[in-house]
């Protein structure tokens, strides 16, 4: 049975707990590219189960990821109040071959896009921050903090994920 968001934003939140949620965000790339450093492409696409993502597989996810949380905190800063579409992670996975997708062009792809989002929300007025939300599709009225704590929190148990791959 899959996890609800509810469980699953618990699990995660659980991760991140009193944590920085913007420290956590600056420190993700190097927390993600220093353990796949020197690993063979067969040991960062072995996959835990068939349903599950390799660890080049998570790192693609998370570079799209950040494409998604772009377009969103930017909406919510410009238009407070807009409508946030949900995105099938899974099937973006398959139509845009996350298993073929070189590690390098993740990793570039995803710290251009956190490093530009971070300058981003660095620099936003406390005031934008605060009247900035979105309504989800499926999660209802977020604000532009709970987009960043989760964001923190989705790092972090991807980041698991990966020290698990490289583990077992």
């Amino acid at each position: 049975m899959a996890e609800s968001f509810e469980a699953y934003r618990e699990r995660v939140l659980g991760y991140l707990g009193s944590r920085d949620p913007m420290r956590v965000l600056a420190a993700t790339l190097r927390r993600v590219v220093q353990p796949v450093k020197g690993r063979s492409r067969s040991a960062l696409s072995r996959r835990p189960g068939s349903q599950k993502w390799s660890t080049i597989e998570i790192v693609a996810h998370l570079a799209d990821a950040e494409l998604v949380f772009a377009w969103r905190i930017r909406n919510m800063v410009a238009t407070p109040g807009v409508s946030l579409q949900w995105w099938d992670e899974h099937l973006w996975s398959q139509k845009f071959a996350y298993a073929q997708v070189p590690l390098a062009t993740s990793c570039a792809t995803f710290g251009a896009l956190r490093s530009a989002n971070l300058a981003l929300l660095r620099s936003l007025p406390r005031r934008s921050v605060d009247a900035a939300f979105g309504i989800h599709d499926k999660r209802g009225r977020q604000t532009l903090t709970d987009f960043v704590a989760m964001e923190a929190a989705h790092d972090l148990n991807h980041q698991l994920q990966i020290q698990g791959l490289l583990r077992d």
